[in-house]
């Protein structure tokens, strides 16, 4: 089965806040963050609940997914969740952030 990918607006800022800081130090740098950030969330189109629940999944009324993409410091967390043929991207985070709660996800379910 396919599953609907659908990037959230706080996800879409998420992404876009974290390439600009990152091209603003290196446009190769950024470039190649983008194309593994893109190639994580298409993989989420078969078998998104392969993913462990993300920590904060607890604060949440639904599952919330992690995919981490990179390690250590290069490391990012996709944040999501799955609702019926649909994968919602709610953030992209790294680790070291805070844990996400329910008024960053701007009902994204």
């Amino acid at each position: 089965m396919r599953y609907r990918v659908v990037i959230t607006a706080p996800a879409d800022r998420n992404f876009r806040d974290h390439f600009q800081w990152i091209r603003d130090r290196s446009v190769q740098g950024a470039d190649q963050w983008r194309a593994r950030i893109i190639d994580a969330v298409r993989s989420l189109e078969t078998d998104p609940e392969r993913h462990a629940l993300a920590r904060e999944s607890a604060a949440f009324p639904v599952s919330i997914r992690c995919l981490l993409v990179g390690k250590g410091r290069s490391a990012f967390r996709i944040l999501f969740h799955v609702a019926g043929e649909e994968v919602r991207i709610l953030a992209i985070r790294r680790p070291a952030q805070d844990l996400m709660n329910p008024p960053d996800a701007e009902s994204g379910f």
